[in-house]
């Protein structure tokens, strides 16, 4: 038997649904508890140093896994040796198998069966699709080329088939994933014909949109999430920052202008999809006038639902490291009331949405018999819906939302 252990984002959940396909192909019965496995893929993340030194961690716990029984299988995948790679100083001669992310040929390769075919095998309600591999936006802050490469788009015939089958194992929703899925595209279209495509094959499934770059959001993508009925509210838009001086550092190809044009445009409607957005502050060269613009668009824009704040992390790889290194940053007490200050503003984008939302009737997707997310939440990520009497886990159910609390709802089922 195998286990996998995912770290890090919804997008290694797409990966390790993969390699979980290969391994089934493969003759590998699957086990979420590593005791009972002779083989274990850790699947790791290494974004930035908390990611890496939270990789580092489960890499010591999975080596002790090894060791303790002779014959274990020890698998290490993902972000960490891409970004890593083995330059033949040792260390990881206790892993019978390193590969780096979604290296699905390598772990085929091992199995000695390079005639599987990658296809996705998982169970739950919550699923997600990748659509593309790698970023070429080259922001100077990121180490997503390094680890990931150049964006290179899937064909749509393979996103299509592996949807059916995610459909086929139980999904109720399914999240759409790449690095950069606002820049897919094929010979007939772009994301905003492909989301239409999947979700109207598949009318009872909920799908969600990730990782949508601002300077590729099709025009015709709004319009989608307000006609197609099962693409839910809800889209994650990282904006990173809004002063014209600290995007054009970052790398970031848009200014404040066409950030306030954007989000005005899902402002407008009637009933704005709610926006997740993640932001970094305490960039190199950050003034208080800086982060100050960030604060007033934040708090701008009553689509803004959660926004997810991050420490600049001097990365090495990065543009941004081999000009500033580890210098030019904000001192960490002034970083630490910037980021305090960012939480101030999602708490009252909150209260914005929990204005609109409390006696309303919404969907929920059922997670668990206590608790749920509803469309305007992504399951694991953002606040969860708590059930005001038991619901019968893995459906779809009205709820009227009876109060906000921060980011989580409290909701009555509708009988």
């Amino acid at each position: 038997m195998v286990c996998i252990v995912t770290m890090g984002c919804p997008k290694n959940e797409a990966d390790s649904d993969t390699f979980a396909g290969i391994l089934k192909a493969a003759g590998w019965r699957l086990t979420d508890t590593p005791d009972e496995a002779c083989m274990l893929l850790l699947n790791t993340c290494a974004f930035i140093d908390p990611a890496i030194a939270e990789s580092m961690e489960a890499v010591k716990e999975a080596l002790d896994w090894k060791q303790s029984v002779e014959g274990r299988i020890l698998i290490l995948a993902g972000c960490l040796p891409s970004r890593f790679p083995d330059d033949g100083s040792g260390g990881l001669e206790e892993f019978d198998l390193v590969m780096g992310a979604a290296d699905n040929a390598a772990l085929a390769g091992y199995l000695s069966n390079d005639a599987i075919v990658p296809l996705p095998s998982g169970s739950g309600t919550n699923r997600y699709l990748r659509i593309s591999e790698g970023c070429s936006n080259g922001c100077r802050y990121c180490t997503i080329p390094l680890i990931r490469g150049r964006h290179i788009p899937r064909d749509p015939a393979e996103i299509i088939r592996d949807c059916s089958i995610l459909v086929s194992q139980g999904a109720l929703e399914i999240g759409i994933v790449g690095q950069d899925t606002g820049a897919w595209s094929c010979g007939d279209g772009d994301i905003a014909w492909l989301l239409p495509k999947l979700a109207r094959e598949h009318p009872s499934v909920w799908f969600r949109l990730y990782y949508v770059h601002p300077s590729h959001f099709p025009k015709d993508l709004i319009r989608v999430i307000h006609d197609e009925p099962n693409v839910v509210p809800y889209i994650e838009l990282p904006v990173q920052h809004a002063s014209d001086a600290v995007l054009r550092r970052m790398g970031r190809p848009y200014d404040r202008m066409m950030l306030d044009a954007l989000f005005d445009s899902l402002d407008a409607l009637q009933e704005p999809p709610a926006v997740r957005t993640s932001v970094i502050t305490g960039y190199p060269g950050e003034t208080e006038e800086d982060f100050q613009q960030l604060i007033d668009f934040l708090t701008s824009h009553r689509c803004i639902r959660t926004i997810c704040a991050f420490p600049y992390w001097p990365e090495e790889g990065t543009a941004e490291f081999a000009r500033t290194g580890r210098a030019g940053v904000p001192d960490a007490s002034t970083v630490q009331s910037r980021l305090a200050a960012v939480g101030d503003a999602g708490q009252a984008c909150q209260l914005v949405w929990a204005d609109r939302l409390e006696g309303n009737v919404i969907e929920i997707l059922a997670d668990t018999s206590e608790s749920g997310h509803s469309v305007y939440d992504a399951p694991a990520v953002d606040g969860a819906s708590i059930f005001s009497s038991p619901a019968g886990p893995g459906a779809i159910i009205l709820c009227t939302v009876d109060e906000c609390v921060g980011a989580d709802m409290l909701v009555t089922p509708v009988r």
